[in-house]
């Protein structure tokens, strides 16, 4: 094993800027030559006003799309009423297209339970969606009961409306996908995924595979708190597999379940959102992803931060994770991350403070377990930290820039943590890591003791403190076999700069949906910055602005406009612009 450690009082010289941002073009998969595909807007059965509860409407139009019958268009606001109503979450079926124009929105209201239910489903194409969430997450979980029908029913327990969607889960399994639960043995039922993954907005469960999803934007309101932001965003979980018998005794393993898998997310939009993507998959791709606004299950004061008694999980942009006591052929595997930006623009306080009596975690960027898969180009400013390894082997994280905050959290953890075991071949290539605390008490690498690892490569890593306060070494102990180690330590600069100029190209983004309109019709722009005050607008358009938020301009004369937006702070400022064509 070769350690370099260098310890040192020089100038940063890290590439902060090196990590340069990939653009990807995504399409959906081409229909069949000389064969017309079909389109039908969701008018034909939603109100289309954006206030009037049309849940049944939408999903009696997903309904009749399945099967590939054609193509549905969203092309008017809808809002789909779900609340903590278990026989309102919409179920997606094989073969459903969806695609969204720019004047297509939908707003959810889901709690504890699912807005969107993808089960056991295939072929499933989710173009351009423009999702708003607007509800609130309650922290305490004992809601004292849920609606069914729209009817209250009282019900002692744990998070009542999410235990009651898996019976309505696998009531539908069984309607749907031929699975015969037999009670005969004891309580048969759909695998329990837990609260957390039951609020999510898209629920994936088992042997779901080929969807595909792209141009998605899910956030909360412009105005939106910390205790009103998107539970999860996507939620893949393992269930079990259709036409089999399922008893109380059914084995948990590849035979008789399964994970989803061949999914692909590319030019995803995230803003306002507790967890991005958790669970377990195979065969996935995540790509051209972008986060802004993040925060943990608070209340509107901002405390009772995780819930009461932290019953929701430490949230993160992208948690994959498996059982690694479990069937190797549920594991996580072949996923592929890359062109990933968390501008860390964080909402409210750290979950864990010292006189704790429990740690339950934190939101760092990425938590992943998985077996031979690769993470490239990935920045992430979040406070919290950068990564958190868990049990893997064939993993490649490259070319990533990531700094941190230790006393946003407590000096609790470090900003990167092998928290579970078994290592083997991995490589970490290319990865800057910063500190700005002013001080740094908790090494900023954790280390992974487990003389079991095996093939454990730092390539080209530097870490960057302002100053090491600590005991001992900040240099992690790595225990095992075929290891090479190459960590080069940087102190006594003034990070707080150089961690700025890696936001730089991050302090402003600005998107205006379309940007190529007809005159009279409308573009929303859609804004975010990172660590600035105030902003304002100016060229076609004027006032002050949030450090983030939205605005629908109508657009009545023909010509090209440039819409600037300017963002200042106590020390710098910065523009950007977004050019919109009015045609007549």
């Amino acid at each position: 094993m070769r350690l370099r450690q260098l310890l040192r009082p020089t100038a940063l010289a890290l590439a902060l800027a090196g990590g340069s941002t990939v653009a990807f073009t995504s399409t959906a998969a081409a229909p069949t030559p000389g064969v017309a595909v079909p389109t039908k807007s969701i008018s034909n059965w939603a109100t289309c006003d954006g206030s009037t509860d049309d849940n049944q409407n939408v999903a009696r139009a997903f309904a009749a799309a399945k099967n590939g019958a054609f193509t549905l268009i969203v092309d008017c606001p809808v809002f789909i009423h779900v609340g903590m109503d278990v026989t309102r979450s919409i179920f997606i079926d094989n073969g459903t297209t969806v695609q969204f124009t720019a004047a297509g929105k939908f707003t959810v209201d889901n709690v504890l339970l699912p807005a969107f239910v993808i089960a056991n489903s295939y072929n499933i194409t989710l173009t351009d969606w423009n999702v708003e969430y607007d509800a609130s997450l309650p922290v305490n979980w004992d809601v004292g009961g849920y609606y069914k029908n729209g009817t209250w029913v009282s019900l002692a327990g744990y998070a009542q409306p999410a235990a009651v969607f898996n019976s309505t889960l696998t009531s539908w399994l069984s309607a749907h996908r031929k699975i015969s639960f037999d009670q005969s043995a004891g309580n048969a039922g759909s695998q329990w995924a837990g609260p957390t993954n039951s609020s999510a907005v898209f629920f994936l469960s088992g042997d779901t595979s080929n969807v595909t999803v792209t141009g998605m934007r899910i956030y909360a309101p412009a105005n939106a708190g910390g205790d009103r932001f998107v539970p999860m965003a996507f939620s893949m979980t393992q269930n079990y597999k259709g036409k089999q018998t399922v008893t109380a005794d059914t084995a948990d393993t590849a035979q008789f379940s399964a994970v989803p898998h061949n999914l692909t997310f590319t030019d995803i939009d995230l803003d306002g959102v507790y967890m991005g993507w958790q669970g377990n998959v195979q065969s996935a791709t995540f790509q051209t992803i972008r986060s802004h606004r993040y925060g943990d299950l608070q209340d509107a004061n901002g405390e009772n931060v995780g819930g009461i008694n932290k019953w929701f999980a430490p949230p993160h942009l992208i948690y994959l994770n498996y059982n690694v006591t479990g069937d190797p052929g549920l594991y996580s595997t072949n996923i592929h991350i890359s062109d990933v930006i968390d501008y860390g623009v964080r909402v409210g306080t750290a979950r864990d403070k010292p006189t704790d009596p429990k740690m339950s975690g934190y939101a760092l960027s990425l938590k992943l377990g998985c077996i031979s898969c690769t993470v490239d180009n990935y920045q992430s400013a979040r406070p919290d930290g950068f990564l958190d390894v868990l049990a893997s082997s064939d993993l490649k994280i490259s070319n990533v820039v990531a700094s941190y905050n230790s006393s946003f959290i407590n000096n609790l953890y470090p900003g990167w943590r092998f928290p579970t075991s078994p290592y083997k071949d991995i490589t970490f290539e290319n990865i800057v890591l910063i500190d700005t605390a002013a001080a740094t008490i908790q090494a900023p690498i954790g280390s992974a003791g487990q003389q079991s690892n095996q093939g454990l490569v730092f390539d080209n890593v530097q870490v960057g403190m302002n100053k090491w306060s600590g005991p001992n070494t900040p240099v992690p102990y790595i225990s095992g076999t075929d290891n090479d180690i190459a960590i080069s330590y940087m102190t006594n600069v003034n990070l707080k700069t150089q961690a700025f100029e890696f936001r730089e190209t991050l302090k402003v983004n600005l998107q205006a949906i379309p940007n190529k309109v007809k005159s009279g019709s409308t573009t929303e722009f859609t804004w975010s910055s990172q660590e600035m005050s105030a902003c304002a607008a100016s060229g076609a358009w004027s006032g002050s602005m949030g450090p983030w938020g939205t605005r629908t301009v109508t657009l009545t004369t023909p010509g090209i406009y440039d819409f600037a937006l300017g963002c200042d702070n106590t020390a710098d400022a910065t523009q950007t612009t977004v050019r919109v064509t009015v045609t007549p």
